[in-house]
């Protein structure tokens, strides 16, 4: 247990600090509702438990040891997230509705988000590098590793899924209040540049 609580912190912060899924449960929230959001939040934490298990199996250490795979990941990533950025700026504000009208409601498919927010982590090796450089420092000396590492990835995905299911909240409620006006397109193409720029740092690496 006081392996399991030392952890807990690290999840926290890993969940917390601002990254691009942050921006793709902002994003989401903002121009399709809450539920974009969450929904989005759940399939990155996915991605990410999908990284932990690989770094727990071995499979993530072929990805960050073999150069071709790693770059084309880390390629593919950057591409994608760049893609998002651009859909974002373009479509910025159109969900909201001229002064004087109802909101426009969205229909976008909620499995589309569930996708655009796992494939944001599974595109993303980095993801594997980290939990190969911290998931064993948690782990008793002799102790089961697969298990450990999925008790610890257990924890990292509920913290990560109520962390951006927090910052999906938080944009809900802005679209809630700028249902009207130019902000809203604004706050979005801001969004939108975010993810460009974590598409860019990618591919620099």
């Amino acid at each position: 247990m006081t392996t399991i609580w030392a952890f807990v912190p690290v999840a926290l912060v890993f969940g917390i600090v601002p990254g691009p899924d942050a921006a793709l449960a902002l994003r989401s929230s903002l121009a399709h509702g809450a539920r974009h959001g969450v929904i989005v939040a759940l399939g990155a934490a996915t991605g990410s438990l999908a990284w932990g298990i690989a770094a727990a199996a071995g499979v993530a250490t072929f990805v960050t040891q073999v150069p071709a795979a790693f770059e084309i990941l880390r390629w593919a990533g950057a591409l994608y997230l760049a893609y998002l950025g651009v859909q974002t700026i373009i479509s910025a504000g159109t969900w909201a509705a001229p002064a004087g009208t109802e909101q426009k409601t969205m229909t976008v498919p909620i499995s589309k988000a569930f996708w655009t927010g796992l494939l944001a982590d599974l595109l993303n090796p980095k993801m594997g590098v980290f939990y190969l450089a911290v998931l064993p420092q948690f782990i008793p000396k002799d102790g089961p590793v697969f298990a450990w590492s999925m008790a610890l990835m257990t924890i990292e995905f509920i913290i990560a899924v109520v962390c951006l299911s927090l910052y999906a909240a938080l944009a809900s409620s802005a679209r809630r209040m700028l249902t009207h006006g130019k902000i809203t397109a604004w706050m979005e193409r801001i969004l939108g540049g975010v993810l460009l720029g974590f598409g860019a740092r990618v591919a620099i690496g």
